[in-house]
C-alpha cells in the first residue's frame, strides 16, 4: 500500500473525467458535433496540419539534440526518425513515458546506443514539456488573469497569486541552473545539473512546441469561446497536463472532461467537434505515419522483425 498509494489518484482522475463526460454527454447534440467538424474551411483543416507538422519537426530536432546530449553521437536521421515513431505511439497506447521509452530502446539499442544512454534520451526528451508548461500556464495566468479566472471559477486575485507563485518557482529553478556547478547526488548517484544553454534550448523548444498544439485546437474552435489565444494556453495546458498525468491513452475522455468544465460557455457539441478535429490532425494522422514508418524500420533494419521473418522463408 505504501508503494502503490501515491498512484491511487489516477484511477480517481479518470473516474472524474468519465463522471463529468457522462453527465455532459446527456445535454450534447450530436448534429452540433458533426455541423463543427464540417463547418471547417480547408484553409483552418491546412493551417491545423501545418502547425502539427512544426510540432513534430521540433520533436525531431530536439530528439537529435537530447542524443548527441547523452551519447556524444550526432545522428539526426535516426533520432529524428525515432522521435516520430515514439512519440505518437507512446501516446496512443498510454503510459508514454515507458511505451515511447520501450521504442526508443528498441531503435536506439540497433543504432548502437547503450541502455544508459538511451535513458538519458528518454529524461532529456521529456525536459522540453516538463519546463514550458509550467512558464506557459503561469505567464498566461498572469496576463490574462480576469479571463482565466472566469474559466477556473476562482478570484482574479486567486489567479494572480497562483500564476506569481508558478513563476517564483520557473525563475528559481534558472537561478539554481546558473549557480549551481556542481552536479546533485541522489542516493548515492551523481546527476549532473543541465548548463543554461541546454535549459534555454530546452525551454525554447518546448514553448514553441506547446504554443503550436494550443494553435491546433484553438483555430478549430467555435465563436463562443470568445477568448485570445494567449488566454486559451493555460486553459489548454491545465488539460493537457491533467491527460498526461491520466496516462490514459491519448488522454482520451481527460482532455474533453476538463475543456467542458473550464469552457461552459462553448457549447458541448461544438466543443467536442472542435476536439475531434484536433485529434484527426495532431494525433491519428501522425499516428499513421509513425505506424507505417515502424513497419518500415521492422522491415528494412539488419535487427527488424518483420526483415528476420522474411529472410527465414
Amino acid at each position: 500500500m505504501k508503494k502503490w498509494a501515491p498512484l491511487l489518484w489516477i484511477p480517481l482522475l479518470v473516474l472524474a473525467a468519465a463522471w463529468v463526460l457522462a453527465d455532459r454527454l446527456q445535454s450534447i447534440d450530436f448534429q452540433d458535433v458533426k455541423q463543427q467538424l464540417l463547418a471547417q474551411p480547408a484553409s483552418t483543416v491546412m493551417l491545423g496540419l501545418l502547425f502539427s507538422i512544426g510540432v513534430y519537426a521540433l520533436v525531431g530536432i530536439y530528439e537529435g539534440i537530447a542524443v548527441r546530449m547523452a551519447s556524444g553521437r550526432t545522428m539526426p536521421a535516426v533520432a529524428f526518425r525515432t522521435a516520430i515513431i515514439s512519440n505518437p505511439i507512446g501516446r496512443a497506447i498510454g503510459l508514454a513515458l515507458v511505451s515511447g521509452g520501450a521504442l526508443r530502446y528498441r531503435m536506439y539499442a540497433a543504432a548502437g546506443l547503450s541502455a544508459r544512454e538511451v535513458a538519458s534520451v528518454i529524461v532529456l526528451a521529456a525536459m522540453p514539456y516538463f519546463f514550458s508548461v509550467g512558464w506557459l500556464i503561469d505567464l498566461s495566468l498572469l496576463l490574462n488573469a480576469e479571463t482565466a479566472a472566469k474559466a477556473l471559477r476562482l478570484s482574479t486575485g486567486v489567479v494572480l497569486l497562483l500564476g506569481a507563485i508558478g513563476l517564483a518557482k520557473d525563475i528559481g529553478w534558472l537561478t539554481f541552473v546558473i549557480r549551481r556547478k556542481e552536479p546533485m547526488v541522489v542516493r548515492g548517484q551523481p546527476l549532473p545539473v543541465p548548463t543554461l544553454r541546454d535549459t534555454s534550448v530546452q525551454l525554447a523548444v518546448g514553448l514553441v512546441q506547446i504554443s503550436l498544439m494550443t494553435g491546433i485546437l484553438y483555430i478549430f474552435m467555435p465563436a463562443e469561446l470568445a477568448m485570445s489565444w494567449p488566454a486559451f494556453i493555460a486553459i489548454y495546458c491545465i488539460a493537457f497536463v491533467a491527460g498526461q498525468l491520466s496516462n490514459v491513452p491519448a488522454g482520451l475522455g481527460v482532455l474533453e472532461a476538463a475543456l467542458l468544465l473550464m469552457l461552459p460557455q462553448v457549447p458541448p457539441g461544438k466543443l467536442l467537434g472542435a476536439i475531434l478535429a484536433y485529434r484527426a490532425v495532431y494525433e491519428i494522422l501522425p499516428l499513421l505515419v509513425a505506424l507505417g514508418l515502424l513497419v518500415m524500420f521492422e522491415s528494412t533494419s539488419a535487427s527488424g522483425v518483420l526483415r528476420r521473418r522474411l529472410l527465414r522463408r
